[in-house]
């Protein structure tokens, strides 16, 4: 009975009957007029209605008529006018009329009105009775509108088992019938024929069969038909069906190799994971990027595509850069490569904020390699190549030339023929600084630098040619002659870290002649670049300038630019304290230490850089986190991990809005994985209960619940951090995290053994609380009554004494008692 009541219960009518019940104030009986009368109205195109119903009806309406109980319907009832070819009776014998009849042509708006008939027609799943339906004669063999009308009744009153019929009834009872495939009615049935295709694998096979029949025959199929198989296998997390079926298509040219671009979101989004991700961390354990194996192994049965563009941009679009960076090699390594730079910038993009160091400089070193044909034309060797390449005339030494034009018994105008008589082109910055020294101020510089030109002689493209001209022609007499009587080699001009060098020592003697050369020669040498920001802030970071740094990355800032990958670790190569690995940093000779002044300022400088592009390498940000937890500065540590959570984070409601609505995310938080990695859990429940609490201070050693406000014990401001921080999407391993508080109640209660650190020591001896209030302060921390999973009431003595490891034991046994220390 329950499948037949759902069955009555899908049909449109059933809607109706529903909302009168609903909106009838009085008992059944008032309903069956209502009946009475939708039976006379419907029943007006059936001209075979007996008289008997017709006067009952009539009379019940007068009854209701006279008693003022005429109430309207509570949905629409329209008068059906009765078509031509409705006039003529139809008799209850169905099967003999439909034999007997010469035209067999139904109008369908005619046969929506008639369940029964349809019930007649669509009832073709075998090859009885052949001859005694509609679609049997040849006039509505090939009416598709007739059939898609069968196939929605079959599929309303018998689910898959009415598909299947309807199929039967095409390839089975008629013969020769070809399925369109274009249009909304192609659609409707070749999508219904795949959707049980993909529940049942022998009735698949069928449809293929059928498909790749008809693609040999006429050439054409449904363009559709790949993307409904293959990708909804994928989507259901079929994957083996998918890549067997992916095969297939290949093999018999139904899908081009750049059609296995359209199964990509069914790959990293299969609606099958994201119905069985019951939580959070379910949802993100299900998005890894190794579900891009599945794409690879599609894409290798898909000879010749050329899909780059596309799927880079999709994969980054919906947070799946990651992914990203690890197909571009594969899709590189089959000869499938960007066609422009804008194909591969959104990549470029996210390795340069996202992505490893290595990653970053491959990405664009390839990217150079392949779009900007210039960089090949660079010369290597420095500006003597340059000025070779230059010179296509005889062979002429610098040297020579700078003693010519030294020599004060030749004039110009001699070297000059000289010159043009050896037919040289070209000369070197050595004989042009000979020419400058010798020339009577700024124009004649220019002069006669014209006047070599117009003999055809080049100066060359170094930075000490450029120079001389644009100081020259900005009559900066004193800076031109600074550089003319420069000890330095015009080559040594061509050296950026050389001349930065130069730049910072001037600076920090206060020799500004010197300063403000280096500064115009290294001007020249970073045309892109006019204000040196970034030089400039090096620059006062080595002379230990921070404020005046800083003011530098707020005019930064404003421009909507980041520090340079270089100026980030400058700054964290001179600001940064040194320290060995497990260790607290020491301060020089002769130096105070302040790792929190250093470390914030870095963090400041970072907070701006950031979120205009600058890229942080993950470790990094370990390394800052781990300083500040060493040394106990924790408002500081929550306060950077906090940023680092929105700002690299997917907040859990955008993520379940993305999964469901499709909507991009721009990035994946790859990089809020790898900056609390579950070695950073843990020392974050670590360093919440390394604070030194005693019975006098115990009082105020308390921290509040960010959500119940809460008084808490100060040891448990670890785990409330870690559960902001799961707010901010940070997918936390709890297994780890339990397993760090058991250690630490270990520390405070467990069996007593000598500890290797002295802070552990300390906390033990000086620990004010007894341990059930630690664990009942822990549970309500972390929110959940189950954490433990009950051994707080079950066995405590387990609980305060997890195993240990045998580096532990080992550090332990090698750990001195303080008065053997001291003897």
């Amino acid at each position: 009975m329950r499948p037949a009541l759902l069955r009555l219960l899908k049909r449109p009518s059933a809607i109706s009957v529903l909302d009168t019940l609903a909106a009838t104030p009085t008992g059944i009986e008032q309903l069956e007029s209502r009946y009475a009368r939708l039976r006379c109205q419907s029943r007006c195109v059936h001209p075979e209605a007996s008289d008997d119903n017709v006067e009952t009806v009539q009379a019940v309406e007068a009854r209701q008529q006279t008693r003022g109980e005429r109430r309207p319907f509570n949905f629409p009832i329209y008068e059906i006018e009765p078509s031509e070819t409705d006039r003529v009776p139809i008799s209850s014998s169905l099967v003999r009329r439909t034999s007997k009849n010469t035209s067999t042509k139904c109008p369908i708006t005619s046969l929506r009105l008639q369940p029964e008939r349809l019930q007649f027609e669509s009832d073709v799943g075998h090859c009885n009775d052949i001859g005694t339906r509609l679609v049997d004669h040849a006039e509505n063999k090939n009416d598709f509108e007739l059939w898609e009308e069968l196939l929605k009744f079959r599929q309303r009153h018998y689910g898959e088992k009415g598909t299947q019929d309807i199929w039967e009834g095409l390839t089975v009872r008629l013969r020769g019938v070809q399925i369109p495939v274009t249009g909304e009615r192609a659609d409707f049935l070749w999508r219904s024929f795949v959707r049980l295709g993909l529940r049942r694998d022998l009735f698949l096979i069928e449809v293929m069969e059928y498909a790749m029949d008809l693609h040999r025959r006429e050439g054409q199929s449904w363009p559709r038909l790949y993307e409904s198989v293959v990708g909804g296998l994928l989507d259901r997390g079929l994957t083996k069906r998918a890549l067997r079926w992916n095969k297939k298509f290949q093999a018999s040219g139904l899908a081009s190799p750049n059609d296995v671009l359209q199964v990509l979101l069914p790959v990293i989004r299969p609606t099958a994971l994201v119905e069985s991700a019951r939580d959070w961390h379910h949802a993100k354990a299900v998005r890894p990027s190794s579900l891009l194996r599945t794409f690879r192994l599609l894409c290798r049965s898909a000879e010749g595509h050329q899909i780059y563009g596309p799927v880079m941009s999709t994969l980054i679009k919906h947070g799946y850069g990651e992914g990203a960076i690890s197909i571009h090699p594969f899709l590189v390594a089959r000869n499938d490569h960007p066609k422009s730079r804008s194909e591969i910038q959104p990549l470029l993009d996210y390795a340069r904020m996202y992505g490893f160091w290595d990653e970053n400089k491959k990405l664009q070193a390839y990217a150079n390699e392949r779009f900007d044909t210039s960089s090949s034309e660079v010369p290597t060797k420095g500006p003597k190549k340059a000025r070779q390449d230059m010179s296509d005339g005889t062979p002429f030494k610098d040297d020579i030339g700078a003693r010519l034009l030294a020599t004060r018994a030749l004039n110009f105008d001699m070297v000059l023929g000289g010159l043009k008589m050896l037919g040289v082109s070209a000369i070197g910055p050595r004989s042009l600084r000979e020419l400058a020294v010798r020339a009577h101020g700024s124009q004649d510089i220019l002069d006669k630098i014209k006047t070599l030109r117009q003999a055809g002689i080049s100066i060359g493209d170094s930075v000490f040619a450029r120079l001389v001209q644009k100081l020259a022609s900005q009559n900066r007499d004193i800076l031109l002659s600074d550089l003319l009587l420069s000890d330095q080699h015009p080559d040594v001009l061509e050296d950026k870290t050389m001349q930065e060098s130069l730049l910072i020592s001037y600076y920090i003697a206060r020799d500004m002649q010197q300063y403000n050369m280096a500064l115009a020669v290294l001007a020249e040498l970073y045309p892109e670049d006019p204000d040196l920001l970034d030089i400039h802030f090096r620059k006062h970071i080595a002379a230990g300038d921070l404020g005046a740094a800083s003011k530098i990355v707020d005019e930064l800032t404003l421009r909507g630019r980041p520090l340079s990958e270089d100026s980030l670790d400058f700054m964290a190569e001179k600001v940064l304290t040194p320290r060995r690995p497990n260790h607290r940093p020491n301060a020089p000779p002769g130096q105070s230490l302040d790792t929190k002044r250093e470390v914030m300022f870095i963090f400041r400088v970072l907070q701006r850089s950031v979120p205009s592009g600058g890229y942080v390498n993950p470790f990094f940000w370990k390394e800052m986190l781990k300083r500040l937890g060493m040394e106990g500065h924790w408002t500081e540590l929550r306060e950077c991990c906090l940023w680092l959570a929105r700002q690299y984070g997917t907040r859990k409601g955008e993520f379940w809005a993305t999964v469901l609505a499709g909507s991009p995310t721009g990035h994946d938080d790859r990089m809020l994985k790898l900056i609390f990695s579950p070695p950073m859990q843990t020392a974050l429940v670590s360093w919440g209960f390394k604070a030194q609490v005693t019975s006098a201070t115990a009082a105020n050693a308390i921290c509040l619940h960010p959500t119940t406000q809460e008084p808490l014990i100060q040891w448990v401001r670890g785990l409330l951090l870690l559960r902001e921080l799961e707010q901010a999407g940070l997918v936390l391993q709890k297994r780890v995290i339990l397993d760090a508080t058991r250690h630490r109640l270990a520390t405070l209660f467990g069996r007593f053994s000598l500890s290797h650190s002295r802070l552990n020591r300390v906390l033990r001896r000086h620990n004010p609380y007894r341990w059930q209030r630690v664990v009942g302060d822990v549970l309500r921390a972390w929110g959940d009554p189950s954490f433990f999973g009950g051994l707080e009431h079950i066995e405590p003595t387990k609980l305060m004494n997890p195993g240990r490891t045998p580096s532990s034991l080992r550090r332990s046994a090698q750990t001195a008692w303080p008065r053997k220390r001291g003897r």
